[in-house]
């Protein structure tokens, strides 16, 4: 029985994972450089 529990485990991490490399990265530094001059423009 565990067995089952620990390969369904490693699948959902597997698709989850997969799902993670589809979706496009977010570039965190740029986006918070242009809240920032949009705050300050304001």
């Amino acid at each position: 029985m565990n067995y089952i529990i620990i390969v369904l485990l490693i699948v959902n991490l597997g698709v989850l994972l997969h799902i993670n490399s589809k979706i496009p990265r977010r570039n965190y530094i740029k986006e918070a450089m242009e809240r920032d001059r949009d705050q300050r423009g304001h």
